[in-house]
């Protein structure tokens, strides 16, 4: 008999970026996610200067430690680049955002 799931998205998105450098001084992660029932889980605010992968891994410890694994992207398949020619990870100024879906047992 398959185990029943309760699943959730996780988005983490890039606002508040412009093409100059010193645009991305205002700009912010912007990271939630949406439980079973469409309440909010998680919500946090972290600088733009915070590598994207640093930000990912640290959601996905803190959703696992609570039973949520991640199962799949959801998209935007190309918006995520977390890197560009010239510049540190997690700057480019082309990152929109990325979402993931998570499960754990219901």
């Amino acid at each position: 008999m398959a185990g029943a799931w309760e699943y959730a998205t996780l988005e983490i998105s890039a606002v508040g970026l412009s093409e100059d450098a010193a645009g991305e001084a205002g700009a912010e992660w912007q990271i939630y996610a949406i439980g079973p029932s469409d309440e909010l889980i998680l919500e946090e605010y972290r600088p733009y200067r915070v590598a994207w992968a640093r930000v990912y891994a640290e959601q996905l410890n803190r959703l696992g430690q609570q039973g949520w694994e991640l199962v799949a992207l959801a998209g935007p398949q190309g918006a995520l680049v977390p890197s560009a020619p010239g510049r540190a990870p997690g700057t480019a100024p082309h990152v929109v955002e990325t979402r993931f879906v998570l499960r754990r047992p219901a």
